[in-house]
Formats: structure tokens, C-alpha cells, sequence
């Protein structure tokens, strides 16, 4: 995959878009943008190709939430940094909730990864990630 050029590339003007090409895109703006226009803190429904998604922030991945050739952001040796586990199954409060929304060929900066157990395991394996079970203790 190629490097998105950061310094080249526009921010989002338009948070209200159905489908982003090539800006880079504030996943908090969004998350405000989205809350403000529709009244639900859930971003649904979008499309985002070769774009920059920019933290800090953490995305709540629920059904329907497919990353094509992206670079999730992981830093270093360890793809496990990304990924914060819930402690509660049923909720979770302060992630960005993402549901029906498709990534391709995306830069991810500064955003970690939570989900139901199904989306934390094929993420841990899809970044190659050491089995939780062999996770040092915090």
C-alpha cells in the first residue's frame, strides 16, 4: 500500500458527505458533525477512499464496518496497542461508534480499535498480533 502524503493532502470541508475521497478526515469532527445533523451519536452509512482518518480517538467497530487495503496505524512491533477491550458486553461509553461504513485504502492516525469480541479477534489477526493469551499483564 502507498503512503498517503499527509502535507498534501486537503482537510474535510464537508462532514456532512456521504462518501470522502482523498482529504484528510477528523473522526471527532465527524462524530460532532454527524450528532448535530442527524441526533445520533452513531456515524452510519459512509464511504471513505483514500483518505486520512485522524485521531485521537477511539472507533467503536460494529456490523458492517470493512477496512480494504488500510493502514490501521500500528505503531512499532506490537499491533496490540491498538486495540482496547471492553470490560462491559452489552456497552461501552466513550468510543465513536461506526456502523455500515467502508474504508479503502486508508491512513489511520491516532485511533484505536474496540468491538464486539468477533471484530477484536479477526483484527488481531489480520495485523498479525501475538494471541491475547500470551498478553503480559498490565
Amino acid at each position: 500500500m502507498t503512503q498517503i502524503d499527509y502535507a498534501s493532502i486537503a482537510r474535510c470541508e464537508d462532514y456532512s458527505a456521504k462518501e470522502f475521497s482523498g482529504v484528510v478526515v477528523s473522526l471527532h469532527d465527524l462524530f460532532r458533525a454527524n450528532l448535530q445533523q442527524t441526533g445520533s451519536p452513531l456515524i452510519s452509512g459512509r464511504a471513505f477512499d483514500q483518505c486520512i482518518i485522524e485521531g485521537p480517538a477511539v472507533l467503536l467497530a460494529l456490523s458492517g464496518v470493512n477496512f480494504d487495503a488500510c493502514n490501521l496505524g500500528a505503531p512499532g512491533e506490537d499491533a496490540r496497542c491498538l486495540i482496547l477491550m471492553p470490560m462491559a458486553k452489552q456497552a461501552v461509553v466513550g468510543p465513536i461508534g461506526v456502523r455500515d461504513c467502508l474504508f479503502t485504502r486508508c491512513e489511520f492516525m491516532g485511533i484505536g480499535y474496540t468491538g464486539p469480541d468477533a471484530f477484536i479477534d479477526q483484527l488481531l489477526q489480520v495485523l498479525g498480533a501475538p494471541d491475547s493469551s500470551t498478553a503480559p499483564n498490565a
